[in-house]
């Protein structure tokens, strides 16, 4: 079976892109506007400073992939597409029955930062990519909190 471009993204509804906004504010933290979404549940953007920027939903990584729009689309027809889009592990989703609906895309039942989050298909489930979205950054922002709170007490304990 091979995948088609339409299998390795995702077409959230507006709602879903505005959970987006609010649920990983606290990483993205300029205005922005969202360029493509991935079928795992990622987003490329393009913040008002400029370039274009992978925001892995899985690891809360935020990496700058392109310069502009076009060098983006560029980047669309090599191998990083692989990478990106990991078309190998749709393929099997698809093969497996897990095949989003409109508006949504897969999320973790493990987040890959775990050591138990692998991205293999028993550890993915699609859902709406609003639930995704608010799922994923809110996870994010908490495990974000609770490192920063530990850090803090372990320096007021040293002082």
């Amino acid at each position: 079976m091979a995948i088609g471009w339409s299998s390795l993204i995702c077409n959230p509804s507006d709602e879903s892109v505005q959970q987006l906004g609010t649920s990983w504010g606290w990483l993205i933290r300029e205005p922005f506007v969202p360029v493509l979404f991935t079928a795992l549940g990622d987003v490329f953007f393009q913040p008002d400073s400029g370039g274009i920027w992978w925001l892995n939903t899985g690891t809360a990584q935020v990496t700058r992939v392109a310069e502009s729009v076009e060098q983006f689309r560029e980047l669309l027809d090599t191998e990083i597409v692989d990478e990106w889009f990991l078309p190998e592990l749709i393929e099997q989703l698809h093969a497996a029955g897990k095949v989003p609906e409109i508006g949504e895309c897969y999320t973790y039942v493990i987040l890959p930062i775990f050591e138990e989050g692998k991205y293999e298909v028993g550890n993915l489930n699609p859902v709406p990519a609003y639930e995704h979205f608010a799922l994923t950054g809110d996870i994010h922002c908490e495990i974000l909190s609770r490192s920063l709170e530990k850090k803090a007490e372990q320096g007021g304990e040293q002082a």
